[in-house]
Order: structure tokens, then C-alpha cells, then sequence
């Protein structure tokens, strides 16, 4: 599948970082946001269905398919949901707004997301309703992707993270431990260690609902799968790999418990040549999702 994020916005967007951090002073993490927002002079603010006043004050600069929201501007918060928006971010008055009824642990990443949207030079066009882009709806894909992007470099420190988890062995018990140092929520921190710390080797990340228990974290639609995340090495040796194949072993070696370590053993996947490949699995339950960590043994 193709990257959304080429290889020159990445370098772009990581010298970018870089250099918010160094203007930082290189900071241990976890990484304040609030010290990150003064750098950039950005203010903060939330909304909710009960109070859209702080949305409706900026109805008349949004443009939604190049049409401006001026005729009812309580009309914004409509538009946002449909949109499914969590945050956003008003390039003329160097505002991040997000919405204040999901839940805190999530406002991290969508505080860091509309920060990134805030210095990646090419958003502002595209944020600011330019029909050139709002129109497309692939270029609107990748401004997210991008932000996504630069929101991950951010809250984990540039390549600080990177060096951090090498420094570990790749175990659940440390993905918690990185988890509690970088101030971010277990998922993000467990989808970066899975896409960084060994690129070349086959590993995966599954977050799913706990296989023995239909009342826990199901996904969208009632499916079983929220994410899978994989590594290079694996999109490459196992393209034909699906992320119900790897549910099927999870499934295979997971307990009944339904929080903390709920998956462990060897399992075997058949690699691009049908060879069988067996990975070790060390699984996690949140009470809601259980998220499995597999390795090429």
C-alpha cells in the first residue's frame, strides 16, 4: 500500500520538529504541550454539544467544500461531527480548538495533531478552505497523514524514542514502561514501537476486543479488529497475512483473564513462500482492548 506521507514531506516535516525542539532545549520527556504552544504562540480551547459558542464565533471563516458557513452559524458543530473532527485548527487566529467530550486520555494526540497542523507550512492553505485543495478529497488524506506524522515525531521526541526503545527489550512490560516515560497513551506508544524499533524484522501489533469475551472493545461494525499495525519487514516477507490471520493465533493463545498480560506463546504464520514462520506473542488487556505485540521468533 502506498505511504500517504512522501519521502520529502517526512524529511520536511521532521526537520521541522527537530527544530522546535532544539528551540526548546532539547527537553527530557515527557514532552509538555503547553510549553510547545507558547513556542508557537497557539491558545487552547474546547467546545462541546453544550456550548458551541467558541466554534460559532469562527463559523463565518470555515469553508466546507469552498462555501462559507455564514448563513447559521450553529450549524458548526453539525458540520464537525458529520466531518467526525475531534479537533481543529484556525490558521488566522492561531487557535487549536478540541472537543472536550472525548475522553482526556485521547486529547494528547489531537492537541499534538492541530499543533502540527500549526507549523507545517502548506496547511495553512488547505486549513483555510483554499478550494485547490478542499475539494480533494486525496489531498485531504494526506494533510492528515502528514499531521499524524509530525504529531507522532513530536510527542516522542523526535528519534528519543527510538533510542529509548532499542534500549529495552521488546516486551509488553516495557512498552508500559516507555508508555509512562513519554506521557502517552499505551496505544500510541505500542503502534510506534511495533513501526520503529525493528523496521527489517517481521513483527505486528494487533489491538482487537479480547477473543473470549464479545463484550469487550469490539471494533467498528462489530468486527473483532481496531488496528493492526505491521513492520516493514512484515508487510514484506507476509503481505498475504491479514489482520484476522494473526486474530486466529491470538485467539489460539490467549486466556481467559480480562486485564493485564492475556497473551503469551509461540504461534506459526506461513511466510510469502508458505513456509511456516513461528513468532512469540505477548498480549495486554486495558479492561477494553487487548493489544498483541508478535515477533518473528
Amino acid at each position: 500500500m502506498k505511504e500517504l506521507v512522501g519521502g520529502k514531506e517526512r524529511k520536511d516535516i521532521e526537520q521541522l520538529v527537530a527544530k522546535i525542539l532544539r528551540d526548546l532545549g532539547d527537553p527530557e520527556p515527557p514532552l509538555s504541550l503547553d510549553i510547545v504552544r507558547q513556542l508557537l504562540s497557539l491558545d487552547l480551547k474546547y467546545y462541546s454539544s453544550t456550548d458551541v459558542g467558541p466554534l460559532a464565533e469562527f463559523a463565518h471563516r470555515i469553508k466546507v467544500a469552498g462555501k462559507q458557513l455564514v448563513a447559521r452559524p450553529s450549524l458548526i458543530l453539525d458540520v464537525v461531527k458529520k466531518a467526525k473532527l475531534s479537533g481543529l485548527w484556525m490558521p488566522d487566529n492561531r487557535q487549536i480548538f478540541i472537543d472536550k467530550e472525548l475522553p482526556t486520555a485521547k486529547h494528547r494526540w489531537i492537541q499534538a495533531h492541530e499543533i502540527t497542523h500549526s507549523f507545517i507550512p502548506w496547511h495553512s492553505a488547505f486549513l483555510l478552505g483554499d478550494d485547490e485543495f478542499t475539494l480533494d478529497p486525496a489531498c485531504h488524506a494526506i494533510i492528515e497523514a502528514e499531521a499524524n506524522y509530525g504529531a507522532g515525531r513530536l510527542i516522542f521526541l523526535g528519534d528519543r524514542f527510538l533510542a529509548d526503545a532499542k534500549d529495552c527489550e521488546p516486551t509488553f512490560k516495557n512498552i508500559n514502561l516507555l508508555k509512562k516515560q513519554y506521557g502517552n497513551t499505551l496505544t500510541s506508544t505500542f503502534w510506534r514501537f511495533v513501526e520503529e524499533r525493528d523496521p527489517d524484522r517481521a513483527t505486528f501489533g494487533l489491538i482487537s476486543q479480547h477473543p473470549h469475551y464479545s463484550d469487550i472493545g469490539s471494533g467498528p461494525g462489530g468486527e473483532p479488529i481496531h488496528h493492526f499495525v505491521a513492520s516493514p519487514g512484515f508487510r514484506l516477507k507476509f503481505p498475504h497475512v491479514s489482520a484476522m490471520d494473526v486474530y486466529a493465533i491470538v485467539k489460539r493463545n490467549a486466556s481467559r483473564s480480562r486485564k493485564g498480560p492475556v497473551v503469551s506463546g509461540i504461534d506459526v504464520l506461513p511466510d510469502i513462500s508458505g513456509s511456516p514462520t513461528k513468532f512469540s506473542l505477548d498480549g495486554f488487556c486495558n479492561s477494553y482492548h487487548v493489544l498483541t505485540y508478535g515477533r518473528v521468533v
